[in-house]
């Protein structure tokens, strides 16, 4: 069982890896848990992906048997929850076929390209994934119940760290903890005027009988939609910005709306269908564009703040509240989250190249000047700006303590708790399922009380 890691929700990549698998010339069934099945193309899938995300790693069969094994434990996990009459409803598994489609239209660049490489349909797409989708959903239904009481206490961590051998105590490289204030150019008020006007002749045309689609592929600047005629597919309440459901969930079927105005720009709306809170939406996107000249203000704005900064004029926090264009970062004092773990420190190699000799060049409590920034926005687009760097802190290299790393002893003892709730589940949950494991697996570690359940 120390094998047994929880399988995170399937990647949107994986998530299309059945057709990766057509030229697969033998196929067997590995393991039947309860009526689910999985079979040695569905593992060798998900090994080729593995090798794909991380081309320089060496993966051999080690990492195939932990693949089969988390595929083991989803398929227990779906096993006991159709036991258990946990279920999906069949809008949210259209809410998230939809949620995938487009983020894969955007990865493509466009609809048709989507549908040129798998050689289907969109619809067809949606269809040959339903199930999986369903049962995916279900299964992380499943998870949740059982991990929905996981809960840490300060006394849990000091506990978890004390136990841990002196000489096993875990060693940490030097870390710094950075904060930012980011700045993007402002759309000016006659690139709005421009854009608004632009939105309402096209509305003009179409109140006077041209087609929504086709106006939606000539002109509509959403990636996501424009070649689908500006199709958003089914849409729940909060899924989107609410300046634009304020509007559409207003509108009657098949009624056009005035032009919206949202953070991604002018946007004109129709409704095809409404079912209670859900309904099916069309939309037209015109985006007001910023020019060389707005960036060049707001390297010049930078600039001032910046030497605000470093002469004591204004403190970090009222700096960060008042200008920052990062939402994420502002809402915690202007802090950087390191992406790989969470919280807010970071190895140097885990820093951007070009930002590391800007910091090697600081001390702790110093500010950089106005760096070029560029970050994707919520449309998916890049954006270009400026930022200032703070270096809040720096540790030095140092063998754990929870004074100092309390943070990382945290997530530690709360994963190992995790674990063993899991180990716990599945040992009671497995004798209730029936299993069936072939043979050939049995050379793989940390399946052997897997196959003491497991059916002849």
């Amino acid at each position: 069982m120390k094998n047994i890691k929880i399988l995170a929700v399937v990647s949107l990549a994986v998530w299309l890896l059945p057709a990766f698998s057509q030229n697969t010339v033998i196929d067997k069934v590995l393991a039947v848990v309860g009526d689910n099945v999985i079979l040695y193309s569905d593992v060798e899938a998900q090994f080729q992906q593995l090798k794909q995300q991380s081309p320089g790693e060496e993966y051999g069969e080690e990492a195939r048997c932990r693949l089969f094994e988390n595929m083991l434990l989803d398929k227990l996990f779906l096993s006991q929850a159709q036991l258990d009459s946990v279920t999906v409803t069949p809008d949210e598994v259209e809410a998230e076929l939809d949620r995938r489609i487009k983020y894969f239209i955007s990865i493509f660049g466009s609809k048709d390209k989507l549908e040129e490489y798998y050689g289907k349909s969109v619809l067809e797409l949606k269809d040959d994934f339903k199930d999986d989708i369903e049962k995916q959903l279900t299964t992380d239904k499943m998870k949740g119940k059982v991990f929905a009481s996981l809960k840490i206490s300060p006394a849990e961590v000091k506990d978890y760290f004390n136990k841990i051998p002196k000489d096993s105590i875990p060693y940490f490289n030097s870390e710094v903890e950075l904060g930012h204030i980011v700045m993007f150019p402002k759309v000016s008020d006659a690139e709005k005027k421009r854009a608004l006007k632009k939105i309402q002749d096209i509305r003009t045309e179409i109140l006077q009988g041209a087609d929504f689609s086709i106006k939606a592929i000539q002109y509509s600047e959403d990636p996501g939609s424009y070649l689908d005629g500006g199709s958003l597919g089914y849409i729940n309440r909060g899924e989107l910005v609410p300046e634009f459901e304020a509007v559409a969930y207003k509108l009657k079927e098949g009624e056009l709306s005035e032009p919206v105005e949202t953070p991604f720009g002018y946007h004109l709306i129709i409704v095809d269908e409404k079912r209670g809170d859900k309904l099916k939406a069309r939309h037209i996107l015109i985006k007001p564009k910023t020019t060389s000249a707005d960036l060049t203000l707001v390297k010049n704005r930078m600039d001032s703040i910046a030497h605000q900064l470093q002469t004591d004029s204004i403190s970090w926090l009222d700096a960060v509240k008042q200008y920052s264009d990062d939402e994420q970062s502002k809402a915690i004092g202007g802090m950087m989250i390191n992406s790989k773990t969470g919280d807010t420190h970071f190895e140097k190699a885990d820093i951007d190249g070009t930002l590391i000799f800007t910091i090697d060049r600081m001390k702790v409590g110093e500010y950089s000047d106005a760096l070029p920034h560029s970050a994707q926005d919520r449309t998916g687009e890049m954006k270009q700006g400026y930022r200032i760097i703070w270096l809040k802190s720096e540790t030095q290299p140092h063998k754990a303590s929870l004074e100092q790393d309390y943070p990382k002893i945290q997530a530690a003892a709360k994963a190992e708790k995790q674990q063993k709730i899991l180990e716990n589940w599945v040992r009671l949950h497995r004798y209730k399922n029936y299993v069936r494991i072939d043979p050939s697996m049995k050379s793989c570690p940390g399946l052997d009380e897997w196959f003491d359940q497991s059916a002849e």
